[in-house]
């Protein structure tokens, strides 16, 4: 079909013949028995044939019509509101996704924290079983029996040493004395301890 140059009042035309034929719609759809997307649909019949012909043989100024029809101009508005949407929607799932990323990298320090501290628990509770089983009473009295049983042994050995004479008298009479000494207090504390066990044991302690 043959397309002819317009001039820029022809764009004006549009403007002002979409907007004339805009009325007119809105007269038609008052009208319509259903009042539906009719009302919305320009009304070709009140064009005129000079009209008619340039909206067919011109696609510049046939866009320009149809650009100006309310019915485009409504989605176009929805279609700029629904890309607003999703732009923010994007702009939401990136903020979002940063704040996940964040929170991630703060629980792996917070785990690796918690593994640490874990471990040094672990550390410390050995280390005062250790400490209660070497202080626990029946354990103190087991050491002190085998101090005393060490320490006669000392003086056994000091008098073998003193019959081979290996040691004379004096050296004799102050490490023997001094292990025999050394064994009676052992024995006496082991006594003690094992006298206030009895009475613990006793009373269900």
């Amino acid at each position: 079909m043959p397309t002819t140059q317009h001039s820029p009042q022809g764009h004006g035309h549009a403007h002002s013949l979409a907007q004339g034929h805009a009325i007119d719609r809105s007269e038609a759809k008052d009208t319509t028995e259903n009042g539906g997307e009719a009302g919305n649909m320009p009304n070709l019949s009140t064009l005129s044939l000079d009209e008619l012909k340039q909206l067919d043989r011109d696609p510049e100024f046939f866009d320009d019509f149809i650009e100006e029809m309310s019915v485009v101009q409504h989605l176009n508005e929805e279609l700029d509101s629904m890309m607003n949407q999703v732009e923010n929607i994007s702009r939401e799932n990136e903020s979002k996704g940063s704040h996940l990323v964040e929170l991630k990298r703060r629980l792996s320090d917070d785990y690796t924290a918690l593994k640490t501290l874990g471990e040094k628990c672990d550390q410390l509770n050995k280390k005062y079983l250790k400490k209660s089983e070497e202080y626990a009473p029946q354990h103190i009295r087991e050491l002190l029996q085998i101090a005393a049983s060490n320490a006669d042994a000392d003086c056994d050995r000091h008098v073998e040493h003193f019959l081979n004479g290996k040691i004379d008298v004096q050296t004799f009479l102050n490490t023997y004395q001094s292990s025999k000494k050394i064994s009676a207090e052992r024995k006496a504390k082991e006594e003690r301890l094992g006298t206030q066990l009895s009475a613990l044991e006793r009373a269900g302690i």
